[in-house]
């Protein structure tokens, strides 16, 4: 028995990438189970509907126009402010890294937006602000002070020695940015964007629910959930749960092409 094991072993060691399709296929085959098993027991498609149910909606939805609108608008608003809330974390991080006073200043304002309820951002941004313009503010503002915690810690990890080597040497800025603090901060700055871009699209999709936002994933949940058609809530769900997984392969494949620079 344990030959065999030790078999299977080395037969996905030699074999990587399909062990990277094998084993997701398998946690995915595993919330299936789960869902079938939950639906079963709760014997009620109001409450808890079963897979093919709720992918059964997901394909219906496909076919239809609107849905197709409220996605594109959802994804759009979701990549605007992960953009503005990546830039602006790339340029107060770079301040407090490298700017004492700077850091001193931005500090407490991170730590103000880490603390804020959620909530409480999403409603004084409905009450400010248009539908379609809050929850890009509210997206913005919870990823925002994540990614400048990230970028920030990822910048303070940058090898001192290899820093104080290129300050001895006289090594021209621009090369010391582009030859040593980019490489160095890159797969941190790809581990932060991609889990925080899933959390921008739950972050979205619920600040579009309580704005009301028109032509939105968000409205569109809500809709189903007042007729009480909790199948084709699930089809949204599946819908927003494949976008998730789109965006953070977008960051992945970024990952890829901007590997030259390590």
């Amino acid at each position: 028995m344990r030959a065999e094991a030790e078999k299977l072993k080395k037969f996905f060691i030699k074999n990587a990438w399909m062990a990277n399709i094998v084993y997701p296929l398998i946690g995915v085959g595993v919330i299936l189970l789960i869902w079938v098993i939950g639906a079963a027991a709760v014997g009620m498609e109001m409450i808890l509907p079963t897979p093919s149910r709720a992918f059964e909606e997901f394909f219906k939805l496909l076919k239809e126009s609107e849905f197709w609108l409220a996605v594109g608008n959802t994804l759009a608003r979701t990549i605007l402010s992960f953009v503005l809330g990546f830039l602006a974390a790339a340029v107060t991080a770079t301040l407090s890294a490298f700017v004492k006073p700077a850091g001193r200043i931005i500090a407490p304002i991170i730590t103000v937006l880490r603390s804020v309820p959620t909530m409480s951002i999403i409603l004084i941004a409905v009450i400010a602000l248009r539908s379609t313009q809050a929850p890009v503010l509210v997206t913005f503002l919870i990823v925002y002070p994540l990614l400048h915690s990230s970028f920030e810690r990822a910048l303070e990890n940058v090898d001192p020695y290899a820093v104080n080597m290129s300050k001895v040497f006289g090594v021209p800025i621009y090369k010391r940015v582009f030859k040593l603090y980019i490489p160095a901060v890159l797969p941190d700055v790809f581990a932060a964007s991609k889990s925080n871009v899933s959390l921008a699209l739950k972050v979205m999709i619920a600040s579009e629910v309580l704005a009301q936002t028109f032509d939105s994933m968000g409205v569109n949940m809500q809709i189903s959930r007042i007729y009480l058609d909790t199948a084709q809530l699930m089809g949204w769900t599946l819908a927003a749960i494949i976008m998730s997984f789109a965006l953070e392969g977008a960051v992945s494949l970024l990952k890829r092409f901007t590997v030259r620079w390590k």
